[in-house]
């Protein structure tokens, strides 16, 4: 029993001692590798060619081919701004990532880069004037980069229009006090209603502040309700109290045109402007003709169903107030006054004789090629409808003046102008 016992502790001591040397060589090993490593390590760091180390390029406390590094990082991980937070061009750094603004500020960075804004956004011309862009829209390729000259939006998306609305354009007419060059100098455009005298003097017969009273000219009035088959503006007040909130609105670039049209009733052909086709407000297609003044107001109130802005026939505040912008910054001073084009212009844009007979500040064709249906109302219940500038047919017709009709009229020459606002 006692040799048993002895036995075992030969044994446990055998294991011991085995454990140990096993533990003893695993130690070994290890220094062994770590020495070699080392060595390797410092081979390599004493014999770096370290000319093109910098220590302003390496983290400060590490040191590589014999040179420390100098480098203080900031961390950056906590930083929220995005590329549209940074005005656009500029570069910062967000956590750890270089990024480049996108953030539009100005007209002519907006018609750079051709963004088209997701929201109604307020912009900035070269002068520091304010130009407010519907979501869906940008600035024109062709537009001009300081409200005196004519900022030019366009229908890139069709949000809240068609298909056919894409490619649409409108000009910005500002209203309030503008600046008008880089000394600062201004003038002041209000929105109302004018007469103009034969020389082209504006007189201010009704101003948005009293837009709710039966104000006539001539006897026509623009009145918010009417018992006749005709349109009246969507909604005057809003319109009024919104562009002066906004610094102005938006008149279309060319008269109306029919998306669908092809061919001119000016040259015969009688297949076109259907008031069922589609509205569009752009170059080269034809402008709408044979349309009374209804269908030409459901036309234009239904261009754009958007909860962002909205569009109508333009009315007397807009199209009165957009003749003394131009005549203010065009240098054309009696525009207001200027008698209809001999012949017609058979599209929207399109140039006469080789030349562009009526074009200020970017609009086109105010002056006269077709009449223009108005919102305005005039006394006679007989003709209750007001057209607006000169058509190519009556010599004695000039861009200010107003004449009436029936509800049933239309005409080859007779068409009309959307406006948008918000």
């Amino acid at each position: 029993m006692k040799k048993l016992n002895k036995n075992k502790k030969l044994i446990a001591l055998i294991s011991i001692i085995t454990i140990i040397i096993i533990i003893g060589v695993i130690i070994s090993a290890n220094i062994i590798k770590t020495n070699i490593a080392n060595e390797k390590y410092k081979s390599s760091n004493e014999n770096s060619n370290n000319k093109n180390l910098i220590p302003e390029y390496i983290k400060k406390g590490i040191t590589l081919g014999g040179v420390t590094g100098t480098l203080e990082s900031l961390d950056t991980s906590d930083a929220t701004a995005k590329p549209e937070d940074i005005l656009y061009g500029k570069t910062a750094y967000v956590d750890g990532e270089k990024i480049t603004g996108t953030k539009i500020l100005t007209i002519a960075q907006a018609k750079a880069t051709q963004i088209v804004f997701e929201k109604n956004t307020v912009l900035i011309d070269d002068y520091g004037n304010t130009v407010k862009i519907p979501v869906g829209f940008k600035v024109s390729e062709d537009s001009a980069t300081v409200v005196t000259k004519g900022v030019v939006i366009e229908d890139d998306s069709a949000e809240g229009g068609t298909e056919y609305t894409k490619g649409s354009q409108f000009v910005w007419i500002p209203v309030g006090n503008i600046i008008e060059d880089e000394e600062g100098n201004t003038t002041y455009i209000e929105l109302g209603r004018y007469t103009f005298s034969s020389n082209g003097t504006e007189n201010l017969v009704q101003s948005s502040q009293n837009w709710s009273q039966d104000i006539k000219i001539n006897g026509i009035r623009e009145i918010t309700t009417t018992t006749y088959s005709k349109g009246t503006a969507k909604n005057l007040e809003r319109f009024v109290n919104n562009t002066i909130s906004s610094g102005g609105y938006y008149l279309g670039r060319y008269e109306g045109g029919d998306a669908m049209a092809i061919n001119s009733p000016r040259a015969g052909k009688l297949d076109v402007s259907n008031p069922n086709n589609p509205l569009a407000c752009k170059k080269n297609i034809y402008p709408y003709s044979y349309v009374n003044q209804k269908d030409a107001s459901d036309l234009c109130q239904k261009m754009y169903q958007s909860e962002n802005y909205e569009s109508d026939l333009a009315n007397s505040y807009a199209r009165d107030t957009a003749i003394l912008y131009i005549q203010k910054f065009s240098g054309d001073t009696d525009y207001s006054m200027q008698k209809r084009l001999q012949t017609y212009i058979a599209k929207c844009g399109e140039s006469h004789s080789g030349t562009t007979y009526d074009e200020r500040c970017n609009i086109y064709d105010l002056a006269g090629n077709t009449f223009e249906w108005s919102t305005e109302t005039s006394s006679s219940s007989a003709e209750p409808c007001v057209s607006r500038g000169a058509g190519y047919t009556v010599a004695s017709t000039y861009t200010s003046g107003r004449a009436i009709n029936k509800t049933t009229y239309s005409d080859l020459c007779m068409g009309f102008r959307p406006i948008i606002y918000f």
